[in-house]
């Protein structure tokens, strides 16, 4: 089986060492990937960086049988078209859900991951809570309710596994908007090391941003009052919160095997 990846993308250790099954690994430079014209059972590649059309042709000559898209969290790009790919391959796999694209029926949503170098670790809780990252949209807000709770790490440009080693010791992590979307790698990088996610918005923009996660067991709220004070209930009741953490944990195996199920049945 070989496998064309972009080369500088975040998260190529989720999908090498999470959905896909081992293979050849080529990683073709960005500015190569719309030349390829050889067999590829895989190809992988960033919807920011290439014309629709380029693309569209490249794929008609490598013929793979997965195509995984990535980058598109910016509904504001309007890039509906990139998914007819789904249309030229067994298996289209995406991040981000968008409300008004409209999907092929092989389609299928997978989690943002983590970026390069991040790793699952099993370590006791010794913060209440933890944050790793820039402040940007609501994350001054939130930091700010939940700094009422005194035991937590507050740090940015911390390497990917130093970041999971915090998270791993940290009972929440929350997660405040990205560049655009609710959906961030935060989420997937805390869930994997037990730490409980945080996410504020309206119901209606979390049930159409998670509607293909399979329910995570997360921290939702509509302000970060709110989302503080269930933390804070949580953090007072040991056994719900051991049975939230257990939950989350097997969310997580259970999300990512049955991808990697759907992957191996076409490869």
């Amino acid at each position: 089986m070989k496998i064309a990846i972009e080369q500088t993308i975040w998260e190529k250790d989720f999908l090498l060492n999470e959905i896909l099954p081992k293979g050849e690994v080529v990683e073709v430079p960005k500015y190569l990937m719309e030349q390829l014209d050889s067999h590829y059972d895989v190809f992988i590649f960033s919807s920011r960086i290439h014309c629709f059309y380029d693309i569209k042709e490249t794929i008609k000559k490598v013929k793979p049988k997965v195509i995984i898209l990535l980058s598109d969290e910016f509904y504001q790009d309007n890039r509906w078209d990139y998914n007819m790919l789904g249309n030229y391959c067994e298996l289209f796999l995406r991040h981000y859900h968008q409300q008004y694209y409209n999907y092929t029926p092989n389609t299928l949503h997978i989690p943002l991951g983590y970026t390069n170098g991040c790793k699952a670790f099993s370590l006791e809780k010794k913060y209440d809570w933890s944050f790793i990252g820039e402040i940007k949209k609501d994350r001054e807000e939130m930091l700010n309710v939940f700094s009422q709770l005194p035991n937590h790490f507050i740090g940015d440009k911390i390497k990917s596994e130093k970041m999971c080693e915090i998270y791993s010791q940290s009972t929440f992590v929350p997660c405040g908007r990205g560049n655009s979307s609710l959906d961030c790698f935060r989420l997937y990088e805390a869930s994997m090391n037990v730490a409980i996610p945080v996410v504020v918005g309206s119901e209606e923009e979390i049930k159409c941003t998670f509607k293909y996660e399979e329910n995570p067991p997360w921290i939702f709220a509509d302000t970060w009052e709110e989302a503080f004070y269930k933390c804070k209930s949580l953090l007072n009741n040991r056994n719900q919160l051991k049975e939230q953490q257990q939950n989350l944990l097997n969310w997580w195996y259970n999300r990512i095997s049955d991808i990697k199920s759907k992957v191996l049945e076409v490869l």
